[in-house]
């Protein structure tokens, strides 16, 4: 179900993976960043969707700044007001990949915590894949206890 399309992002809700998928389309500043991940944060508690897709293939590199600004304010954000637990797959260029790999310090891509899991990946089934997994894995550790 797609929600919000505007010249740089795709936004939309897939009800059958409980995703929240966010596609830039464009590169965009830091401040059309936030405005975009703010709505994700939206469309995400509104269905109480633990698990999400950056698609930043298109979106150019993710600065110092975003990832500082995610780990730091949007997370903790999210883990308050959408789920005590969320997994966030990133699909990255090539380029951001061999960035990221050659020791890019991003911890809102490549840091891990037992609240907020996250990965990259260079293709989106790889993405789709893993978020299916890591969320049946939450569901499994929830009925366990």
């Amino acid at each position: 179900m797609q929600i919000g399309f505007a010249k740089h992002i795709k936004i939309s809700y897939r009800a059958d993976m409980q995703t929240v998928i966010i596609r830039w389309q464009q590169p965009v500043t830091f401040t059309e960043f936030k405005m975009n991940c703010l709505a994700i944060l939206s469309l995400a508690k509104e269905h109480t969707a633990c698990s999400w897709l950056f698609d930043c293939r298109s979106k150019g590199e993710i600065t110092q700044d975003e990832s500082d600004w995610l780990s730091q304010e949007f997370y903790p954000k999210t883990l308050q007001l959408v789920a005590s637990h969320v997994v966030v797959a990133w699909l990255l260029n090539p380029r951001q990949m061999q960035r990221l790999q050659e020791g890019g310090s991003l911890s809102a891509i490549s840091s891990d915590c037992p609240d907020v899991m996250r990965k990259a990946f260079l293709t989106e089934q790889e993405a789709v894949q893993w978020l299916e997994d890591s969320v049946s894995k939450m569901e499994h550790r929830k009925s366990d206890l």
